[in-house]
């Protein structure tokens, strides 16, 4: 067993001061390069979210627009075949006359018109959905980005630079900056904002 230092405090202090800043200047930048990874990711993920869920949804109006077009083409077909037949048969009544022969072709063009009118309607329904839903997802994912961007930032005139292949916290004057320990003097730490 070592017997007493024969040190002086003031050196042993400048020892023990020179090991404290260098675990703490390790612990930082390991702290800090976790930090700056994780909000990396969280921003990266966000917006890998955001693209993905405008292009997926895109892909599904696109594919819904189509199918609407190819129904409304489909009905309105039958509309202008149904319009044919009742211009051959209101053609065929005028050759006979009278009150009655105007009736059926009425009836078919108010037959046509109420038809016409659902599938517009029909169109429109599915065009406010998929408006809706749309607004839905853009407000949601507006609320991750503005979770994302919520995170802990560095003050102002603080970042981190990497050089020569080590992190570093730039911007903190060692002079006025406060130093010391948590988790009863485990973890070194260097607060990056005055507390008054």
């Amino acid at each position: 067993m070592a017997g007493p230092s024969n040190k002086p405090l003031g050196e042993r202090l400048a020892e023990r001061r020179k090991q404290q800043l260098g675990a703490l200047e390790q612990s930082t930048e390991t702290l800090l390069s976790e930090h700056a990874a994780g909000l990396q990711q969280l921003l990266n993920d966000a917006r890998h979210t955001t693209e993905n869920a405008i292009r997926a949804y895109s892909e599904h109006l696109s594919a819904r627009l189509c199918e609407v077009e190819t129904r409304q083409a489909r009905q309105i077909q039958n509309l202008e075949h149904r319009l044919a037949s009742a211009a051959s048969q209101a053609e065929r009544l005028s050759r006979v006359g009278g009150l009655r022969s105007w009736m059926r072709p009425l009836a078919i063009t108010v037959a046509v018109m109420m038809a016409v009118g659902s599938v517009t309607t029909g169109g429109l329904r599915l065009m406010d959905g998929v408006i809706t839903s749309r607004t839905e997802q853009l407000a949601e994912l507006r609320g991750q980005i503005a979770r994302a961007e919520g995170l802990p930032r560095l003050p102002a005139g603080v970042e981190i630079r990497a050089i020569e292949g080590h992190t570093y916290l730039i911007g903190i004057d060692p002079d006025t900056a406060w130093w010391g320990t948590t988790d009863n003097g485990q973890t070194p730490v260097i607060r990056l904002i005055r507390m008054e």
